[in-house]
């Protein structure tokens, strides 16, 4: 997994690429540090270029929003495609999370 972060308003967007599993969990805690730690109200992960994600991966995206609804934040994830987008659905992250493709 790699990350970019880009803050800018009312918005913080993290673009996450590569692939998202278990072994990333140690460097997404960076990413949910920087999303609490945000003056930005919406936190948006842009997974346009994850290429696969398993179910730990989508356990540290539930994570994340639990951490931001804890801080009064709102998560959105955007940009899935492909085999991204059907783990999400099957998994029913869409329920929880906004997702916006």
């Amino acid at each position: 997994m790699d990350y970019k972060i880009e803050e800018g308003g009312a918005i913080i967007k993290v673009r996450i690429s590569g692939v998202l599993t278990f072994d990333d969990h140690e460097r997404f805690k960076s990413v949910v540090k920087a999303i609490n730690e945000s003056d930005s109200a919406t936190a948006e992960i842009d997974l346009g270029e994850t290429k696969m994600i398993d179910s730990a991966g989508i356990g540290m995206l539930l994570l994340a929003n639990d951490r931001a609804k804890k801080a009064g934040k709102e998560v959105r994830l955007t940009g899935a495609n492909g085999h991204v987008l059907k783990v999400i659905q099957l998994s029913k992250v869409d329920e929880i999370i906004p997702v916006e493709s």
